[in-house]
């Protein structure tokens, strides 16, 4: 194991049976789900793929958050629903298509927000998207930055495109500030 990785195997299990009826409730997957924990900090990795029905973190990763207004949330992230905010926002959504950001030319899926705290992400543009590296550098936040995105590996992206893919229904992002375990 090296600086970062989660040591942990499982999230609490009232949040995992929140999730379960959430994907119930809602004709979402419901065996796999994408967790990000805004709550740990984003040198470590915070991005969970977990098994719901067995509770189990199968991968987790880096993932930045959004740089905010003129760099103001480098080592805390904020959280903002607004165009032009350049944050992050909390809450469930519904991963889409999978493209190519026809600015950076990254791997992209699309985010419908689902919430009222995160339901401009499709117009604001939120994706997950590839371009971190899969190590972190000790000490450092998670670079590069992203304007409000999902930004992760490319092995993590790969691992979240092979689940959305093995999936015949779609996958829950949930992204919360407080912590999972």
């Amino acid at each position: 194991m090296f600086w970062g990785r989660s040591a942990k195997t499982s999230i609490n299990p009232n949040l995992i049976k929140e999730i379960l009826d959430y994907c119930k409730k809602n004709q979402l997957d419901t065996n796999y789900c994408i967790i990000v924990d805004f709550s740990i900090y984003s040198g470590k990795e915070r991005l969970f793929i977990v098994d719901i029905p067995n509770n189990r973190i199968d991968v987790s990763g880096l993932c930045a958050h959004g740089i905010g207004k003129d760099f103001d949330c480098i080592f805390r992230p904020k959280f903002s629903n607004k165009n032009g905010s350049n944050y992050s926002s909390l809450g469930h959504y519904r991963l889409g298509r999978r493209r190519k950001t026809s600015q950076y030319d990254l791997n992209a899926i699309e985010l419908h927000g689902l919430d009222s705290s995160n339901s401009n992400a499709y117009q604001r543009g939120i994706l997950i998207h590839d371009g971190l590296p899969d190590i972190s550098i000790i000490g450092l936040p998670c670079a590069p930055l992203s304007q409000g995105c999902f930004t992760v590996s490319d092995y993590t992206f790969d691992v979240i495109c092979n689940v959305k893919g093995d999936s015949n229904k779609a996958i829950l992002l949930y992204a919360t500030d407080k912590s999972i375990f």
